[in-house]
């Protein structure tokens, strides 16, 4: 999905807050906003906005010598996701359909989101996860989903967010002895890289990054490894909004399942869905 004119405002608060927190004076801040606003001007016009977020997290780095600015951040929501595993563990064993419980639950994960929602309250976020146990949900598809994954010989499953990473397990590890994991490069926002991914207790699969920055993955600047796993694989599994931002136009000739959250209006619009949803979506089936 290409920036769209409705993107521009949730950019410039993003850059906003980006600026707050490099800089501890106002001048300081208007030199930063000033810098990035240039990037937004130069930017091409068919570029996503993950991609638009990579550059922004690119510059900040450069003029903070902060690499990973929400790392402590990350690192309390994965401690969340731990303890909240067991009980998750649980309601999926007693649910009528196991299966669909796990979709749902790791769908409810995706609300941990400090780059859609800057004041994210990370205490808030159970009582969210739990909801979409009880949330309308397409579940004609997500038994496709399941016929897919239980019929692949290859599962190819891109990584999101921290905290919602631990809850992807419930549906990883079925399928561990033939899933491939995708994660960030390099840190961004409160996206997992392969240190999360480590924090999170995902192991015994193979793990690939994209090797960039961007909240997402960009079809022309990730790493050839991790297009060629997604390339090859029987099903493809997107978590978030960022992934879906990225691969929802452009990603083509495999079987894609976007699980995820709805964030912002623009991709509200875009799936025909309230804010608050949550969406299971396939393409290339």
């Amino acid at each position: 999905m290409r920036v769209q004119v409705d993107c521009y405002p949730c950019i410039l608060s993003q850059l906003s807050e980006l600026a707050k927190r490099a800089a501890p004076d106002a001048s300081g801040q208007h030199a930063i906003v000033k810098r990035l606003l240039k990037l937004v001007f130069e930017a091409d016009e068919a570029i996503t906005p993950p991609e638009f977020a990579a550059m922004f997290h690119s510059l900040m780095s450069e003029l903070t010598g902060v690499a990973d600015p929400l790392r402590e951040i990350k690192d309390r929501s994965t401690e969340l996701g731990l303890a909240l595993l067991p009980e998750l563990r649980r309601l999926v064993q007693e649910a009528a359909d196991p299966f669909e419980a796990s979709v749902r639950l790791a769908i409810g994960g995706n609300v941990i989101d400090y780059g859609v929602n800057p004041n994210f309250k990370l205490d808030e976020a159970e009582s969210r996860i739990r909801e979409v146990l009880t949330l309308p949900f397409d579940r004609e598809l997500c038994a496709e989903f399941k016929r897919r994954l239980d019929a692949a010989k290859s599962i190819f499953y891109m990584l999101d967010n921290c905290g919602e990473a631990v809850i992807d397990r419930l549906l990883i590890e079925p399928y561990r002895d033939r899933i491939t994991v995708g994660v960030r490069g390099r840190p961004i926002l409160n996206d997992v890289t392969r240190r999360e991914a480590a924090l999170s207790g995902i192991e015994g699969v193979p793990i690939v990054d994209t090797g960039d920055c961007a909240p997402g993955v960009s079809l022309r600047r990730s790493r050839p490894e991790l297009l060629e796993a997604m390339r090859r694989a029987d099903v493809v599994v997107s978590k978030g909004q960022g992934n879906f931002e990225s691969l929802d136009e452009e990603f083509t000739g495999r079987p894609i399942f976007f699980l995820l959250r709805v964030k912002c209006d623009v991709v509200s619009r875009r799936v025909a869905s309230p804010l608050g949803a949550i969406k299971i979506i396939g393409k290339n089936l």
